[in-house]
């Protein structure tokens, strides 16, 4: 997609309501100063999969600028993000592309704890490219 197609889609998308892109569902709530960039990991944890993503949480929102939490409206698992001076879409195209390879790798290491084989979203292929010498 080019820069301007990418601008178009971006300003379609909606605010303050969950909206997919690339398999995931992702949102953007504008507040004074800002935006919460969040994407919902999973919409109905269990007690064993939030002390399972807590265990790591710290260090990967160092590596990463997104952090867990769990939604106090909905009690989703969701990873999240402030970014200041935010108010639409396309001032977080760069934030977006970041969680989403961030999600992937939550999603990589939570399959491979159960055993589990799940597709692989289009996001999570490009966290691995990234992981394997990156983005191609």
């Amino acid at each position: 997609m080019q820069s301007e197609e990418l601008e178009q889609w971006l300003l379609g998308l909606p605010l303050d309501e969950p909206c997919d892109i690339d398999g995931e569902a992702v949102y953007l709530r504008v507040r004074d100063g800002g935006a919460e960039l969040g994407l919902i990991l999973i919409e109905e944890p269990t007690d064993n999969q939030i002390a399972d993503t807590m265990r790591s949480a710290f260090q990967c929102a160092l590596d990463f600028d997104a952090g867990l939490a769990i939604d106090p409206e909905g009690g989703e698992l969701i990873l999240n993000r402030w970014l200041p001076g935010a108010e639409a879409w396309s001032d977080v195209a760069e934030a977006l592309e970041g969680i989403l390879n961030q999600a992937a790798l939550w999603r990589a290491a939570m399959t491979t704890g159960t055993g589990r084989v799940s597709t692989v979203s289009r996001a999570e292929e490009r966290a691995r490219q990234a992981l394997n010498g990156g983005l191609r």
